[in-house]
């Protein structure tokens, strides 16, 4: 099953119908009865919105496929401005590639994700502050860019004494066009911001979802109200996680 959102909910609702069954063994002999006709209608209930879900594991492999085309952009971006003080050639025309590139991850990015990687391997200690610090895709691209215009002055200062005045003009006028495309990004930082939301949002709900599937099998209390909790939930868990997410978290999906 996919590991995405969709896969996660579908595969932590399966699991709350099996710990209804579960409970049925530690609950008392004179409930058995009465706790397995609960159990089964429980079951099925469950089992229903488990199969809902996993109907959208689609957008699991979709959001998957939408992240790996990001990094690869992000990757190749960096790859370009790293590369810009190693020689004349990469002076002259790496900033071209990067530039040129640039369009094409914008186009990437704004292929909204209905789904995220799976929360469980997502527990950050500071969500809000994760959120806030803006590590996604439109801040490392800023950070990329601006990296870029500094390598263009690394290279002056490494060039050919010959070559310095023709390579400061270059790099003045590279750095221009650089810094004003990293200005376009920085002013869509805020995106990166409401993407690491969504996604906590989203990571969020597959976490309760598992908590209290897992504490089905635990109590009685749990065993009557947590199935009952998690299907009235499904359909506002399925509208929060729909939410379109415009970007990347750079740090923990790319």
């Amino acid at each position: 099953m996919s590991n995405g959102i969709f896969g996660s909910l579908s595969g932590a609702y399966l699991a709350a119908a099996k710990n209804t069954f579960y409970y049925i063994l530690v609950a008392p002999w004179l409930l058995k009865p009465i706790v397995l006709v609960i159990a089964i209608y429980y079951a099925m209930a469950l089992v229903g919105v488990a199969c809902i879900f996993a109907v959208f594991i689609a957008l699991d492999w979709l959001a998957m496929l939408t992240d790996s085309i990001r990094g690869y952009f992000l990757r190749l971006m960096e790859h370009q401005s790293e590369a810009i003080e190693n020689s004349l050639l990469a002076f002259l025309f790496r900033p071209l590639l990067l530039m040129v590139i640039t369009p094409f991850f914008l186009l990437a990015v704004f292929i909204p994700k209905f789904s995220s990687s799976n929360a469980l391997t997502h527990l950050a200690t500071n969500e809000l502050s994760d959120m806030l610090s803006g590590a996604g895709a439109f801040k490392k691209i800023n950070q990329i860019i601006w990296k870029a215009a500094n390598n263009l002055f690394v290279y002056v200062v490494k060039a050919p004494l010959v070559l310095k005045p023709i390579a400061a003009l270059v790099a003045i006028f590279y750095s221009i066009v650089l810094i004003c495309v990293g200005a376009a990004f920085f002013v869509l930082i805020p995106i990166d911001w409401l993407s690491r939301l969504i996604s906590n949002i989203r990571y969020g709900i597959v976490r309760f979802a598992n908590r209290q599937q897992d504490s089905i099998r635990h109590s009685m209390f749990s065993f009557l109200f947590a199935p009952i909790l998690l299907i009235i939930l499904a359909p506002l868990f399925l509208l929060l996680i729909l939410l379109p997410k415009f970007t990347t978290d750079v740090d923990i999906e790319v």
